[in-house]
């Protein structure tokens, strides 16, 4: 009976992953993300079905089923590590994508799974993780716990780096992120604790794929929130830091809110065309993204030509700086014959300074059109 009912969890856990991977998988991003978490669900996927099949094979004294459940076990082992090891390579992505290639970063991350795999054949022979008895009957071998301790550091690690972010970064959408990944990591660990003190119960997948639902939920939310075509955050994103703002989140920081306004944008689009217009828009939003680069600055598109910067006002002068300093260097290898200039305004404010913060947005944006005059 308790077969059953752990085969159909799993099933359940399949069905989940199923229902993700359908809107998964025509979904590119550009940073490779996309495909670590692809990669992700079907190895989970793959750590299912083998679960399920050591639950239906375990004590079937058929032919072949002992050297069945040997192999199934094994491979059970050898995902058991190689998803922390994906896991580890989508958050590398997420926190710290320049390392990932470096060729050195691949061979240390590397070194649990080769240790793994290799305890995993000596296993075979000294039944240290796991040995299957001549009644077909998997059992735990007395250093099974290794196998988790392997895996450890896959999760620890990016667990520890994501903390260090959320406390020291002045993002507050980069801290949002921080904390949602942080609470993705409560269900696995209560699945490990219980799994391990109470054997015979199967609980850490179900709990992994959960934690995979949360990751999707958080991503489709992220889609919504950001601009299609320059892939910056979108006017919600916008509203959702001034809301952060006025529930105190920035208090005793002084920040800025630079406004940013592609001139005569309406004569390039009636000219060359909505398409060169959004590769106009494009080619902005690669301008800012640079500026803003380790800056803890939030970008994003206001809409239609205008753009927007929150940053700590001590770093407002040297963002602006750097904005027309990468427009420059755009106009100096457009060859398309169109020199862009821009027209920025800002406002400078405390949390503590307002009880409306429209006046503030209303103040960058004069200022803006002020400098387009000019």
């Amino acid at each position: 009976m308790i077969d059953v009912l752990y085969l159909q969890i799993n099933i359940i856990g399949m069905m989940i992953l199923g229902i993700i991977l359908m809107n998964q998988q025509n979904i590119n991003d550009g940073t490779g993300r996309q495909k670590a978490f692809i990669c992700l669900i079907y190895s989970v996927f793959a750590i299912l079905i083998l679960d399920s099949g050591m639950w239906l094979i375990d004590g079937k004294q058929l032919p072949y089923f002992r050297a069945l459940n040997l192999l199934v076990s094994s491979m059970y082992y050898f995902f058991n590590c190689f998803i922390g090891f994906v896991w580890f390579i989508y958050m590398s992505l997420l926190f710290y994508d320049k390392k990932i290639k470096d060729r050195k970063f691949w061979k240390i991350i590397s070194i649990p799974v080769i240790l793994n795999s290799l305890l995993i054949f000596l296993n075979l022979k000294y039944k240290f993780y796991f040995y299957i008895n001549e009644y077909n009957i998997y059992s735990r071998g007395s250093l099974f716990f290794i196998a988790f301790v392997i895996v450890l550091p896959y999760f620890i690690i990016p667990f520890y780096y994501c903390l260090r972010v959320y406390r020291m970064s002045d993002n507050i959408i980069e801290k949002k992120s921080c904390a949602i990944i942080a609470k993705i990591y409560v269900l696995p660990i209560i699945g490990v604790i219980i799994q391990n003190l109470f054997y015979g119960l199967s609980l850490i997948w179900i709990c992994v794929v959960l934690s995979l639902l949360l990751i999707f939920i958080n991503f489709q939310n992220k889609r919504i929130s950001t601009d299609p075509l320059t892939q910056l955050n979108n006017r919600c994103q916008f509203d959702v830091y001034l809301q952060s703002i006025q529930r105190g989140m920035t208090r005793g920081v002084r920040y800025s809110i630079v406004f940013i306004d592609v001139d005569k944008f309406k004569k390039i689009n009636d000219y060359y065309g909505h398409v060169y217009g959004d590769r106009v828009l494009i080619a902005v939003a690669g301008v800012l993204r640079q500026a803003c680069e380790e800056k803890g600055a939030i970008i994003g598109r206001y809409g239609g030509d205008e753009f927007y910067v929150f940053c700590k006002t001590a770093i407002k002068d040297e963002i602006i700086k750097r904005i027309y300093k990468y427009l420059d260097e755009y106009n100096g290898t457009n060859n398309e014959g169109v020199i862009l200039s821009l027209s920025i305004g800002t406002s400078d404010f405390e949390a503590e300074e307002f009880r409306d913060m429209e006046s503030f947005v209303e103040l960058a944006d004069k200022a803006m059109y002020e400098n387009k005059m000019k």
